[in-house]
């Protein structure tokens, strides 16, 4: 068990050194797209006062695979310096816990959580690279993101938010290795708002029905969406 928690904080550690690593080495800050500053480079947490806990609801649905609804949930506390750390509790209910702490935190950890996970179902499925996959999805936060202005509708508020949406398997040259060319129309859409604790509002990742499809169900459907905040337990 302790090799296993070892290992998923290795990689979550290493998600975050591969999406952000595009961002981090540019030396003219222009060239950051809105979409990585948004995402990555954006103080999400500077209104959430510690300790405080952010509750998400994760679940999946889809044609492909049996799905599931769990909870994650985004610790965060203050340091003896003062300066604020955040841990992740996951799928508890289902025994897939994980708890990486990520020091003088700002943005919401529950991106990388996500995005993490997703680089390895898509191994998974496919039998491609983790490394490929984190890849493809930073080229397309950097290149091709398309932004859109949208209401959301929380605690009987509709409230101003921001749409990111990606579709970075659309031109992989790797594409046709893969078995299943449903896959490669995954698209992942990032809901924040700013009136939301934590900003991150909803993360979704959808292979959509196949053309021609009698039922019209997606192939994937994977949302993990904020349902309250409150007093860390």
């Amino acid at each position: 068990m302790i090799g296993e928690r070892a290992h998923r904080i290795a990689a979550a550690t290493l998600t975050l050194s591969l999406l952000c690593a595009l961002v981090s080495a540019r030396a003219d800050p222009t060239e950051i797209s809105k979409a990585e500053k948004l995402l990555f480079m954006t103080p999400h947490l500077k209104d959430v006062q510690p300790p405080s806990r952010l509750h998400y609801a994760f679940r999946k649905s889809g044609m492909l695979e049996k799905g599931f609804s769990d909870t994650v949930d985004v610790d965060i506390t203050a340091g003896s310096d003062g300066k604020t750390k955040t841990a992740m509790r996951s799928f508890s209910s289902t025994g897939h816990v994980s708890s990486p702490e990520f020091e003088n935190a700002e943005t919401n950890p529950v991106l990388l959580f996500y995005l993490e996970r997703e680089v390895g179902e898509m191994k998974r499925l496919t039998h491609g690279s983790t490394f490929h996959f984190s890849k493809q999805i930073r080229m397309a936060l950097a290149e091709s993101a398309q932004i859109k202005d949208v209401e959301i509708h929380f605690g009987g508020r509709a409230l101003r938010a921001q749409q990111i949406t990606i579709s970075p398997y659309e031109s992989d040259s790797y594409r046709d290795r893969y078995p299943d060319q449903r896959l490669m129309a995954k698209q992942y859409i990032f809901t924040i708002c700013e009136a939301i604790p934590g900003v991150v509002y909803e993360v979704r990742g959808v292979v959509p029905a196949p053309s021609g499809s009698a039922k019209g169900e997606a192939v994937i459907d994977e949302t993990l969406t904020f349902t309250s905040a409150g007093a860390r337990e």
